[in-house]
């Protein structure tokens, strides 16, 4: 290298502009011999496909008359007579067509490569004759039609495949083979068409023939996905925009009609054929397109290569000549300056600065001369001002340094550096003492420094993520996303006090020629915005419950919830007036009380929507159940108290808040025994709607009271508390399920039925009837037997009425588990309690899998008939 380095500048020129010229010259030979590739091949694709194109169009003839003569031969030559003469007359003029084409087209350089393949296909269509002529005989079965045309058509389909898969060009290769792809599934289809024609016309296929369609329908997708993989868009959609529509559907039907093999013969072969064709039909048109645009783009690649390759060796041969012509007046002329400003460099180098270099040029040469004539004054000039620089430099530098010992003294965020050994630098800003508490900062591994203040899993995490801080090859945004203590809370030590506080820690990158030096690490104290943040989420966490209360109030008639929550609070009240005044130290009995109230109580809540308090009911349930396992004392029952003053509470919280609201429902006044009557019937209605919901069962409610009876104010609490639980008992027990009913020959929604009427003056029956499943006296006395309420032998001779007064003993239930519906066994005691505390009696009538029935007989003084109705019919 070091001859190359020494030869004079001419000697240099020859060396590098020599190589040059032979190496454009021979690009211009591989430029002009590529161009000229280019021109004879799309000529070459032209004419082939041309020559596709007509082969193409005689296979489609071909096809269609493939699938006539198999539907000719299948009906014995007494179907598809004229279609057949018509179709072999369009076939022998698409025959003629490529002749023509042959004839006509200069194809010396396609009969070159292809002779054998274009001989072999004329050999074929000439035993196209011989074929039709067995076939008028006859003499062929369909199989060997099918196998004859098909030949014919495969050899015509290689030969289109061998003419014009050759080509450089990429995009027309992919077009190509897409469209050899499209030919072979068109194939398929048409072939699908002939055994289907023969199929239909049998009205039978063997399994032979069926494994034969079913294959080609195979085949026919395969080549189609492959079609629509590697062709163009606008080929694609062209495909998408004609296959659609009815024929293209009746063709899947039949294929369906096909696989079923059992309709056969209800398909006409004509309209099949039909069918196929139309849809074939379809794909020659995709077909056509495609050929279409290949021919003219390759049309377009032909003149545009023969346009290239003559342009470019014209304007070789002219650029040449330019080109060798400037070279050597600028060579000439930049070896004539290059001497002179050696000459004058020389001069230079031995300290004669008189003269100055004389180059007239504007060029590089000429601005190196126009600098050397003013470089001595330069470098004097350069001296003084790079003196007044450095004076100026070390004044920032000082005043710099004391401005920012001012900021790090007053800034409220600390900040420093850390290198990458982690360790923090000499200068930080002095809110870092106060952040952290200590005075020993400076030079110490932040890792180290933080391990008091955070807890291990952090402190491994900070190690990591200081080590990505520093990787050059991971970008800052994603490691700064692993920070671990972006906001973190720390603990320090002071006289023995701990301090909690909440800092968040930002680190940024900073860079020194494409390495990463430091990282700056701001430290902010956020324990006040912190605990702000909490106290208000947990404002807002209060504000959010008082909201949902409220809410739950006003979406229940006030009347409704003033009535449960004064009864609810005097219930409590006497459970806790009874534990107090209980002598006897009975506090089995207690419980069962206790346990009743409370049932009584969660049934009322249930009815009116107030989830609130159906909900802590039953927790207090939960916890009587828990003590009736085991041996009572009186500080046991002292948890339960303890329940029922947490409800108590909720009952006295809800009551101040029903107040606050009270003046909503002010337009609501009171309405007399009547009204009473009418939300009771309203409460009763909601609670068939709210526990069917619950129970997931669809049940009617139904109110008759044809003599207008309005029931007395000293019966309604009672009426409604007994109603209730036999509401809970008829949709938990006795409504089945909408299945069920339904298989049973019922409506499929349930239905509760309660009537009031006046049998006699003074006394008033209520018929309570749901058309459930009745009552099972069998399962009845075994659940008995279960709750040790019976013997076997005592359940053995037990009558059906005893056996129905079972289901009003205390504990039982025929339910599996315990919801707030029914599974405590207390709820038919309450009826029968609730009863006959008014002095009333009942009895009970039910028909197994059809209903059952409760009449209620209650003693009544004066006139219970709506007063308003007797006076309206009295005025009138």
């Amino acid at each position: 290298m070091r001859i190359l380095y020494d030869l004079p500048i001419r000697i240099k020129f020859a060396v590098v502009l020599v190589p040059l010229i032979v190496i454009i010259i021979c690009f211009d030979y591989l430029q002009i011999k590529h161009n000229y590739l280019d021109y004879s091949d799309s000529q070459r694709l032209n004419q082939t496909l041309q020559l596709g194109v007509e082969i193409n169009h005689a296979v489609h003839e071909l096809q269609k008359e493939r699938s006539i003569s198999i539907g000719f031969v299948s009906n014995d030559g007494y179907s598809f007579v004229e279609e057949m003469e018509h179709q072999r007359q369009v076939t022998d003029s698409t025959i003629r067509a490529f002749y023509k084409e042959l004839e006509s087209s200069d194809l010396d350089g396609v009969f070159s490569i292809h002779m054998d393949d274009i001989e072999l296909l004329k050999s074929q269509f000439q035993s196209i004759k011989s074929i039709r002529n067995r076939v008028d005989q006859l003499a062929l079965d369909p199989l060997q039609i099918l196998e004859y045309y098909s030949d014919i058509n495969d050899v015509a389909l290689n030969t289109v495949d061998m003419l014009i898969n050759e080509t450089r060009d990429k995009d027309i290769a992919q077009q190509v083979h897409a469209l050899i792809y499209f030919l072979k599934s068109k194939e398929r289809a048409s072939i699908e068409r002939a055994i289907g024609t023969q199929a239909f016309s049998h009205e039978v296929i063997d399994d032979e023939l069926y494994s034969s369609f079913a294959a080609l329908v195979a085949e026919q997708d395969a080549y189609l996905d492959a079609f629509l993989v590697i062709a163009d868009q606008e080929s694609f959609n062209v495909y998408s925009r004609l296959m659609s529509g009815h024929d293209v559907g009746e063709v899947e039907r039949l294929r369906e009609v096909v696989h079923d093999r059992n309709e056969m013969g209800e398909v006409d072969p004509a309209y099949w054929y039909d069918m196929t064709t139309s849809k074939i039909n379809l794909l020659k048109q995709v077909e056509d397109h495609i050929s279409d645009r290949l021919l003219s783009h390759t049309e377009y690649l032909y003149v545009t290569a023969f346009r290239k390759f003559w342009t470019f060796i014209v304007l070789d041969i002219i650029i040449g000549v330019i080109a060798v012509w400037l070279m050597s007046i600028i060579v000439t002329n930049l070896l004539a300056n290059v001497k002179i400003l050696e000459n004058f460099t020389l001069r230079i180098s031995k300290g004669d600065l008189s003269k100055k270099v004389n180059i007239p040029t504007k060029d590089e040469i000429g601005q190196y001369a126009k600098t050397f004539n003013v470089m001595v004054d330069e470098i004097v000039k350069s001296h003084n001002i790079l003196r007044k620089e450095r004076d100026k430099a070390k004044f920032l530098y000082n005043n710099i340094y004391r401005v920012s010992l001012v900021v790090f003294q007053n800034i409220h965020q600390g900040i420093f550096l850390l290198d990458r050994n982690f360790k923090m630098s000499k200068l930080y800003s002095k809110s870092m003492e106060k952040i952290f508490g200590e005075q020993k900062i400076a030079g110490e591994n932040f890792a180290n420094f933080m391990r008091p203040l955070i807890i291990p899993r952090d402190l491994e995490a900070l190690e990591m993520f200081m080590r990505h801080l520093f990787n050059e090859d991971m970008d800052e945004d994603v490691v700064n996303q692993l920070n671990p203590i972006e906001q973190v809370k720390i603990y320090s030590e002071n006289d023995g006090v701990v301090t909690t506080k909440y800092i968040r820690v930002n680190f940024t990158r900073i860079w020194r020629r494409d390495r990463i030096t430091n990282i700056m690490v701001t430290v902010s104290d956020e324990t006040e915005s912190v605990l702000l943040q909490k106290h208000l989420e947990e404002a807002e966490k209060k504000k959010k419950q008082e909201t949902e209360q409220v809410l739950s109030i006003l979406k229940i008639d006030p009347s409704l919830i003033r009535g449960f929550l004064y009864n609810a609070k005097r219930t409590l009240r006497s459970i806790s007036e009874k534990y107090e005044s209980s002598k006897d130290g009975d506090l089995r009995g207690l419980l069962d009380f206790t346990f009743e109230t409370i049932h009584n109580l969660k049934g009322n809540a249930v009815v009116i929507g107030l989830d609130i308090m159906s909900q802590k009911f039953h927790e207090v349930e939960d916890a009587i159940e828990e003590l009736k396992t085991k041996e009572i004392t009186g500080k046991d029952f002292l948890t339960i108290l303890y329940e029922i003053d947490d409800a108590d509470k909720i009952i006295d919280e809800m009551s101040s808040m029903l107040r606050k609201v009270a003046d909503i429902y002010r337009k609501y006044p009171s309405g007399g025994h009547v009204v009473s009557n009418i939300m009771l019937i309203d409460t009763l209605e909601r609670s068939v709607k709210v526990i069917g919901e619950k129970m997931d069962k669809q049940v009617d409610f139904f109110f008759k009271n044809e003599g207008n009876l309005v029931l007395p104010n000293e019966h309604i609490d009672v009426f409604r508390d007994v109603m209730i639980q036999l509401i809970r008992n008829s949709i938990k027990h006795g409504i089945e399920p909408k299945d069920q009913r339904v298989a049973a020959g019922k409506l499929a929604r349930g239905g509760i039925t309660i009537e009031l009427d006046q049998p006699a003056e003074g006394q008033l029956r209520v018929i309570y009837k749901d058309d459930g499943r009745g009552l099972d006296i069998e399962k009845i006395k075994d659940r008995a037997i279960m709750n040790n309420l019976l013997t076997e032998y005592d359940a053995e001779n037990l009558t059906d009425e005893d056996a129905v007064g079972l289901i009003y003993e205390k504990g039982f239930s025929t339910s599996q588990e315990v919801d707030e519906i029914a599974g405590r066994g207390q709820g038919m005691n309450l009826v029968k309690n609730l009863i006959e505390s008014i002095k009333g009696t009942f009895k009970t009538e039910f028909e197994s899998g059809k209903y059952f029935r409760l009449i209620i007989e209650l003693p009544v003084s004066g006139n219970i008939q709506d007063q308003e109705e007797t006076n309206e019919v009295a005025n009138s």
